[in-house]
């Protein structure tokens, strides 16, 4: 079997990742998070001795996104993400890479990229904030919790 030599240049996977809630990008993102966690079941006994020992539990995941105040028709930005948050239904997401349909300077339109490694489920919203500094832009900070389990979804053949 030849060695598999690695190229930082094309392994290295850059910070294109994008938060899309339902078929829509969050708009002007500017960071996207996916954080997941494994609670820890406590077996420890007296047969351990002086060591303590764990079982996997229940797991979780949460999703943050950053992202600069739009107003534009269409985007979903803060005041979606706030109608959808008073509303409290679960909602459908897709964490991963997207692709330029239509791209200019200032943004464009993006769809997801099924080609690549993404991430799926359902998610609430648990936090929304808007923030504005003087002289400054807009930025907006949602967090969401996971209803259920986290799919990992392998890339679609081209």
């Amino acid at each position: 079997m030849a060695d598999k030599k690695l190229d930082s240049s094309k392994d290295i996977h850059r910070g294109e990742l994008m938060l899309f809630i339902g078929e829509d990008p969050v708009a002007f993102g500017s960071s996207a998070g996916l954080d997941i966690s494994t609670e820890e079941l406590d077996i420890s006994n007296k047969m351990m001795g002086n060591w303590s020992g764990s079982l996997a539990g229940k797991m979780s995941f949460t999703i943050s996104s950053e992202s600069l105040l739009t107003r534009k028709e269409g985007a979903l930005s803060f005041d979606t993400l706030l109608a959808k948050q008073i509303a409290g239904d679960p909602l459908d997401f897709f964490f991963g890479s997207a692709k330029a349909s239509d791209q200019d300077n200032f943004g464009g339109t993006f769809e997801k990229d099924d080609k690549q490694v993404n991430y799926t489920g359902k998610v609430i919203i648990t936090s929304l904030s808007i923030k504005s500094d003087n002289g400054q832009i807009v930025s907006v900070s949602a967090s969401f919790k996971g209803v259920g389990a986290l799919t990992p979804i392998e890339p679609v053949a081209a």
